[in-house]
């Protein structure tokens, strides 16, 4: 059975009155007969829009989007799939669970495919083209490919396909989604951790750029889904041997290539993203420091006091204190 298409014009019901368009912040929540159960707010600033998006799929359905967008368009996908296509990319982008990505493509006839029977959940920012342009610079290759895109008024995706999204942009994502402050707070809050967010996956993208012309193509690509494995599983405990067969590649080119093409030992970013993460349960959640540490798999919370203090400068409870001024 063929799965209907719907028109994303045709979402909203106008009767329903439930999101005029381009409302500051609007919320919505309402049950489309073939699209399930959907909840969305809408927060428009002066240069990007944020979309916090929830559905309850219950039948297979794609949606055909007719109209034009020349904005970036990010997308985080925080649980469920879909099958993304996009005018003007060659490309199918395959959104899964915990992956992002970054396209402009400003030709109508974009189609997203949706499996039924799942929590499909979203954050999708949209972000004045002319301001991107302007905040990401073009002093490495990757900005200059796409500011050369963006001239010439070509349709582009940050990478082939879709990436991780990382322990520190699911941070990110949660203050964006349970900010609570209200008013100009709320708004520099938001649009704070927005370009943060984006600042991040931009700097996701840029590292294949980084590929010195001695690294093939194909060594480059295993260490950078070696990287984006790391970031989703910091916590485990890792040995440079089975590092080495995950990715494919022998323990040398994994030491030497992983520092050429990050600037960082392996064993030195893992330490980066096990620090981070405490720093964010330190700032953001009401654990004490032996719950940090346990978390982090340290054994003596001695130790992790010892390790957080060497990265940050500032002990676990020194950091608490500072942050809370």
């Amino acid at each position: 059975m063929t799965a209907p298409v719907l028109q994303a014009s045709d979402i909203f019901d106008p009767s329903l009155q439930v999101m005029p368009a381009f409302e500051t912040n609007a919320e919505a929540c309402f049950r489309h007969p073939e699209m399930g159960q959907v909840q969305m707010k809408n927060t428009l600033f002066p240069h990007l829009q944020v979309m916090d998006m929830r559905w309850q799929t219950e039948k297979d359905f794609v949606l055909f989007d007719p109209t034009p967008v020349d904005a970036i368009s990010v997308n985080f996908v925080l649980d469920g799939e879909l099958d993304s296509r996009f005018k003007g990319l060659s490309h199918e982008l395959p959104m899964r669970s915990q992956t992002h990505n970054l396209i402009h493509t400003p030709e109508a006839g974009h189609q997203n495919r949706i499996q039924g029977g799942q929590n499909l959940s979203m954050l999708l920012i949209g972000l004045d083209k002319n301001f991107f342009m302007s905040s990401i610079g073009h002093n490495d290759p990757w900005s200059e490919a796409i500011l050369n895109n963006l001239e010439q008024g070509r349709p582009f995706s940050g990478v082939k396909g879709t990436q991780a999204i990382t322990p520190q942009m699911r941070h990110l994502i949660e203050d964006i989604q349970n900010c609570r402050a209200v008013g100009p707070m709320r708004s520099l809050l938001i649009q704070s951790r927005v370009l943060e967010l984006v600042a991040l996956q931009i700097d996701q993208f840029r590292t294949p750029y980084a590929a010195s012309e001695t690294m093939s193509a194909n060594e480059a690509e295993k260490l950078y889904h070696l990287k984006a494995y790391l970031e989703t599983n910091f916590l485990a405990e890792h040995s440079l041997h089975l590092l080495s067969r995950h990715c494919g590649l022998n323990e040398f080119k994994v030491k030497k290539g992983f520092k050429q093409l990050f600037g960082t030992t392996v064993f030195n970013y893992l330490r980066k993203l096990r620090m981070d993460y405490a720093g964010q349960l330190l700032r953001h959640h009401s654990l004490s420091i032996d719950e940090v540490s346990d978390r982090l798999g340290y054994e003596h919370s001695q130790h992790f006091s010892i390790a957080f203090k060497k990265y940050t400068g500032f002990s676990p409870s020194h950091y608490q204190h500072r942050r809370a001024s």
